[in-house]
């Protein structure tokens, strides 16, 4: 009875994990390209991300998953009449069964945490490394569009072109609270420096 029930963990984990990880690594790729293009992320900010897309990855894959491994190890051992040969020998089908509801209740718990962990520490990685990043994603953006404009519309640059780290011909402007005109500023050429620290912009 003892090596029934771990055959049938063994198989069940090994699904989980190989579906597991392949799953997770195609929800990573898709949501790292979509913040990359949506934001304009270089290579580096990239890397960063991946820990704090990760959990957010994985509370979406991990239910899906163990149905997956479930089905696929319960319908084989039932298309293969495995089910009907342990019955035959007077073992109870619970012995096949509860591995799969031993693992399903472990990865619920799992699952619960990671909600957490994706809403509060992966949520607030993301926004800081895209703030920590804001100076190479106006520039990238500029130099793409040639304009850009953050996301309550409040702030917007155009420029003519971008020469390296100068902005030739810039036009800033800032859009006031209330029913106050926009304010416009223009210049020959001007720099942009990120402040991390702050989560801030400057424009020299």
């Amino acid at each position: 009875m003892r090596r029934i029930t771990r055959y049938v963990l063994t198989e069940l984990l090994i699904v989980f994990g190989l579906t597991l990880s392949a799953m997770t690594a195609f929800m990573i790729l898709v949501g790292l390209a979509q913040e990359a293009i949506r934001q304009g992320l270089g290579p580096e900010p990239i890397l960063r991300l991946v820990p704090y897309v990760l959990p957010n990855a994985l509370r979406f894959a991990v239910p899906g998953t163990i149905l997956f491994a479930a089905c696929s190890v319960y319908g084989r051992m039932a298309a293969s009449n495995e089910i009907v040969a342990v019955k035959s020998l007077g073992i109870s089908p619970l012995a096949v069964l509860w591995p799969g509801y031993a693992l399903a209740f472990f990865v619920s718990l799992v699952a619960v945490w990671l909600n957490d962990v994706a809403a509060t520490w992966g949520r607030e990685g993301m926004q800081r490394v895209v703030m920590q990043s804001l100076e190479e994603i106006v520039y990238g953006t500029l130099r793409v569009n040639r304009s850009y404009r953050n996301a309550n519309g409040r702030f917007s640059i155009s420029v003519r072109n971008v020469d390296g780290r100068k902005l030739i011909r810039p036009s800033v402007t800032f859009q006031s609270e209330g029913n106050d005109p926009p304010v416009t500023l223009t210049a020959r050429e001007a720099e942009l420096r990120g402040r991390p620290e702050t989560e801030s912009l400057a424009i020299v």
